[in-house]
């Protein structure tokens, strides 16, 4: 029954639940090895009557019900045999199975019939890995970065089998090739390469050749292990507690593998250690070659070995007695430079050029007597100071000695009361000064009004002891030391010179 019977069967069982249909069931492909027994099995289960019987493909009928039909034609069948337990079912048994035996064999029972394939299979011998036809064992030598082609062969299977490669239980896909089989009597040989370049990690795997392509006959492997040979890996290092200098290497193989130490590119006595006083040597380069069949392997310490610090102390002398200095080596420790934060570095570089440039601020300003420096205007103890002349007042001051001066200068100032005259004192105008104008802002022209009498009488000066002096005027006066007291001047901060009958209540005092 093919699959659209099976389906139009399937679904009148469902539309017509209570109508019974008949179900065939015919033979299916069945494969055996050699020598082993094989049913293939056909049954009808509303089977009425007709035909029940076997043929083989494109040949004739060689059973029934009644068993296997006898005669020269039917002699490949003879060891078959049928079986009929129900007039339902139809059964085809081969025994001891040979390749003979193959082929296409079909059932009938009326309406239906159906066909399949019976096959044999051998198994035939463990796949054979070899290199170059060398099949010596396991393991395989083989030398690291050398390309390498192994080969597998299966020899003796029905039917033909392919092969597979593993390394370590994982698949191998580059550079695996595949002969065609070749047939021998009833059985196939099979054969592939496998190519590649063996490395360091690869020694001591597990290489697998598997075939694959028969159905009963489970896979056959064969295995063998890697002896992937390779020049030495080295290491060199410094023992500093020992001081010894020590080599190590891996490689393979490690018999007769010899090793040489080289001091500054000279070679040493052999051997896989040397003590070492880099005393004697002062820095030195360090290097080891270590060397086995397949090559030499090198490695060169990183850094030189430099003598270590020492510590010299000096011991004291006693009379003649001079005492060698002890030297004493201590490990050698690498200190650490201290990390310094930027803005610490910024800070300490930054303050002392503002300290350099606040000190060149002030010289200049002292030197020029700028306002930076002026003296405060209220002293300690809320004592009101008073500001010194400027260098063209005390000329203009100097150069009229007659005069009895009043200085204004700026309007902050502070003012002080008139000092009184003295009653003896020549404070009376001169004749002729009443019309004389005065020039403005300047000294008074000689015969003015209000001009002082000769030898300055009428001016109060100061005694030693603070009393009035009449008629002594001021003369002797120290026109350097003025004190200013008024400051009605004009805005220009220029003094301003007053006659006697004018003079306000606030003036200079000259001090003598």
């Amino acid at each position: 029954m093919n699959g659209l019977q099976k389906v139009v069967a399937l679904t009148v069982l469902l539309v017509f639940p209570f109508v019974s249909v008949a179900v065939f069931v015919g033979p299916i492909d069945t494969p055996v090895l050699q020598g082993g027994t094989a049913t293939l099995r056909c049954s009808n289960s509303d089977f009425s009557g007709g035909v029940r019987q076997w043929r083989e493909e494109g040949k004739t009928t060689f059973a029934d019900q009644n068993g296997i039909f006898v005669g020269d034609t039917f002699t490949k069948y003879q060891d078959f045999q049928i079986s009929a337990p129900s007039a339902t079912q139809i059964d085809l048994i081969i025994p001891s199975a040979k390749v003979a035996d193959e082929g296409t064999y079909e059932c009938e029972m009326t309406p239906d019939k159906g066909s399949a394939v019976f096959t044999v299979e051998i198994q035939g011998s463990t796949p054979i890995i070899t290199v170059d036809g060398d099949s010596s064992g396991s393991p395989i030598i083989l030398t690291e970065d050398v390309e390498t082609t192994l080969r597998c062969t299966a020899t003796g299977y029905r039917p033909a089998v392919n092969l597979e490669w593993y390394m370590n239980n994982v698949k191998i896909t580059t550079g695996v090739s595949e002969d065609s089989p070749i047939g021998s009597g009833d059985t196939f040989e099979t054969s592939g390469t496998l190519t590649m370049t063996p490395t360091k990690d690869d020694n001591e795997g597990s290489l697998e050749c598997r075939t694959t392509g028969q159905q009963v006959v489970p896979d056959q492997i064969g295995s063998l292990s890697l002896n992937v040979q390779f020049k030495p890996r080295v290491k060199v290092t410094y023992e500093f507690t020992t001081s010894t200098i020590l080599c190590s290497a891996d490689a393979n193989p490690v018999t007769s593998i010899q090793y040489v130490i080289f001091l500054n590119d000279t070679a040493q006595t052999p051997g896989q250690s040397l003590p070492f006083n880099n005393a004697e040597y002062g820095c030195t380069r360090v290097k080891c070659d270590v060397t086995n069949s397949v090559g030499t392997g090198t490695d060169t310490r990183s850094e030189e070995l430099c003598p270590e610090p020492s510590t010299t102390t000096e011991m004291p002398t006693t009379g003649a007695t001079t005492m060698s200095p002890t030297t004493t080596s201590k490990p050698t420790t690498t200190m650490k430079a201290p990390q310094v934060n930027a803005a610490v570095i910024a800070v300490a570089v930054i303050i002392p050029i503002v300290v350099l440039v606040v000190i060149i601020l002030i010289v200049i300003c002292f030197k020029q007597r700028k306002f930076c420096f002026a003296p405060s205007k209220t002293g300690s103890g809320g004592t009101i100071l008073k500001k010194q002349p400027s260098a063209s007042n005390a000329d203009m001051i100097r150069n009229q000695p007659e005069v009895r001066q009043s200085v204004h200068k700026y309007d902050d100032e502070p003012k002080k009361p008139r000092i009184p005259r003295s009653s003896t004192g020549n404070s009376k105008k001169q004749p002729g000064n009443d019309a004389a104008p005065r020039q403005s802002g300047g000294s008074p022209v000689e015969g003015n009004r209000g001009s002082p009498v000769e030898g300055n009488r009428g001016y109060p000066a100061e005694n030693p002891d603070g009393r009035n002096q009449d008629g002594g005027g001021q003369g002797g006066v120290n026109y350097a030391d003025l004190e200013f007291q008024n400051r009605q001047g004009d805005p220009n901060g220029h003094g301003q010179i007053h006659y006697p009958e004018e003079e306000p209540t606030q003036y200079a005092s000259i001090l003598v």
